[in-house]
């Protein structure tokens, strides 16, 4: 498994954490790292093994809105894997809502223990202002995802349309039942169909993709954990509960 130093810290930094979100951050890293390990011999059950590791990563970040009482956090169904393979896709377009604010401001993920009593590293992020001599000035939000996003009116955001929004132009034509196509795919791997077999020739790509889509989750993840209720957190999990509902009401 090639992972960058960036993505290993994650790994390490998440699995560093306590309580149920920590054991599931490092079930997560020991799914991936077997993943990695078979998939030429036992390529099914390796693709099987890396949707796990997403899921884990996913029920992490799940822990977290739920230990920081974050309001709808107890209508997140741990068991469902609608809820749990949805969270990458959601954090994906919910993050191109976001590209004005990237674009305008340079935003960066890093590891910083100032400020902090115990001398521990916490996740942060920063947005680089102007540089004045040799000393950079930035700016970082405490906590990193306490963001308020405005609209063109000057209302918030309306996350849910706006995921919406971008789906379509993505040519998703139901986001509902996107996800919960996805939460199918594990079956497609493990069980016989009336078409034949599971039967995958090539894990790689598959194995990748799962392993972006847990990266993402534990940095979520990391973001959430150690800080109280932050608001773009709490304004995305309305919306990914919306999100749900529809998908429930639609079975």
């Amino acid at each position: 498994m090639v992972l960058s130093e960036f993505q290993l810290t994650v790994l390490r930094k998440s699995s560093e954490t306590r309580g149920y979100g920590g054991h599931t951050a490092i079930s997560c890293r020991r799914h991936l790292e077997r993943a990695w390990e078979i998939k030429d011999d036992m390529p099914e059950v390796a693709v099987f093994l890396a949707i796990t590791a997403e899921e884990e990563a996913a029920t992490s970040l799940f822990h977290a809105l739920k230990k920081r009482n974050y309001d709808n956090a107890n209508r997140i169904k741990l068991r469902d894997h609608r809820f749990k393979a949805g969270v990458y896709p959601f954090l994906k377009l919910l993050g191109e809502t976001l590209i004005p604010l990237k674009e305008s401001l340079s935003l960066q993920l890093y590891f910083d223990s100032e400020f902090q009593p115990s001398g521990e590293e916490i996740f942060r992020v920063k947005m680089p202002m102007f540089v004045k001599g040799e000393r950079e000035y930035c700016l970082i939000p405490e906590p990193p995802l306490h963001i308020f996003s405005k609209d063109a009116a000057g209302e918030n955001k309306d996350y849910l349309k706006e995921v919406r929004g971008v789906a379509t132009e993505k040519g998703i034509e139901s986001i509902y039942l996107y996800i919960k196509g996805l939460a199918n795919e594990r079956n497609k791997v493990l069980y016989a169909s009336d078409s034949g077999i599971p039967n995958v020739v090539d894990a790689t790509p598959a194995l990748q993709r799962h392993t972006n889509a847990a990266m993402l989750n534990l940095t979520i993840y990391l973001l959430i954990e150690p800080h109280k209720r932050q608001n773009l957190p709490q304004e995305a999990l309305n919306a990914f509960i919306k999100v749900l509902d529809r998908i429930e009401e639609k079975c």
